[in-house]
């Protein structure tokens, strides 16, 4: 992976260990290899990432829906680990170019504002070199703990932990 300095002053999370994910459940780098950063100052989250051959959109580029997935994934651990336990309302992604195939990129997401139950975060897809590929906006809802029981999840009383 490329060395980023936005992942200085940030820790490791083990997202995706209490229950299962769509993005980080079963992990196969020829689909998607991802390792997330925390910044506990800032409470960004930050995803490096690497789509494989099996995550193929347009020839030798990365699909758009598996962009746009990481991008759900990342907003929702941003918020868990913000101490907010939401789910996703809706999500907007925007794409500037496509994404080759095994390129190292670093995905940033940041909560913009919190109104009552709503959280409303943006989010990035850079390069090395701050090529932007794709943003994200994305609008979650705070979560009662005893919904996530209800609906059969491993959550617990537990957010994703730091590592």
């Amino acid at each position: 992976m490329v060395h980023y300095e936005q992942l200085e002053n940030t820790i490791p999370i083990e997202f995706g260990k209490q229950f299962i994910s769509f993005i980080t459940g079963e992990h196969n780098d020829h689909r998607i290899s991802l390792k997330y950063h925390f910044n506990e100052t800032s409470g960004s989250v930050y995803a490096e990432v690497k789509f494989g051959k099996l995550a193929q959109g347009p020839p030798g580029h990365t699909h758009g829906g598996a962009i746009s997935a990481v991008f759900d994934e990342l907003m929702g651990a941003c918020c868990w680990v913000n101490g907010y336990p939401a789910m996703t309302a809706q999500y907007t992604t925007r794409f500037f170019k496509p994404l080759p195939l095994e390129k190292d990129v670093l995905y940033c997401a940041k909560i913009k504002i919190i109104e009552g139950s709503k959280i409303n975060l943006k989010a990035k897809l850079i390069d090395e070199t701050n090529n932007k590929y794709a943003s994200a906006r994305g609008l979650f809802i705070l979560q009662d703990m005893e919904k996530f029981k209800q609906m059969n999840l491993e959550t617990g009383d537990k957010v994703p932990s730091l590592a």
